[in-house]
């Protein structure tokens, strides 16, 4: 199973991933994802789109962003914007992304 296949299960079930729904502890499982797979010399090249593209693509979507040094930090903002869950968004967007980089889940 590759990274975003990976986020796919944890979109359909937060709390079995999670210790609660929250873009902050999404973004430490990322980070931790990331890390164990750095450590084991295992890193995927399906993996780094998201860690390459994401944060690039969400900031040409939107051109009122305030430049900020993470993905959760521009997901906070466009939430903001349009009232809504963090959490809810990031898999909103992600899920554009992905179609607009033809990504299809290997998965379920």
């Amino acid at each position: 199973m590759n990274f975003l296949d990976l986020l796919t299960h944890v979109e359909k079930r937060p709390l079995m991933y999670l210790s609660e729904k929250n873009i902050k502890i999404l973004e430490s499982f990322i980070t931790g994802y990331y890390l164990c797979e750095g450590l084991n010399d295992i890193p995927s090249q399906k993996d780094d789109i998201f860690r390459e593209k994401f944060y690039y693509w969400l900031i040409e979507q939107f051109d009122f962003l305030q430049t900020t040094h993470t993905w959760r930090g521009l997901i906070e903002q466009i939430a903001k914007f349009e009232n809504r869950d963090e959490f809810d968004c990031f898999f909103d967007y992600l899920r554009l992304f992905k179609e607009n980089y033809g990504i299809v889940s290997t998965e379920l």
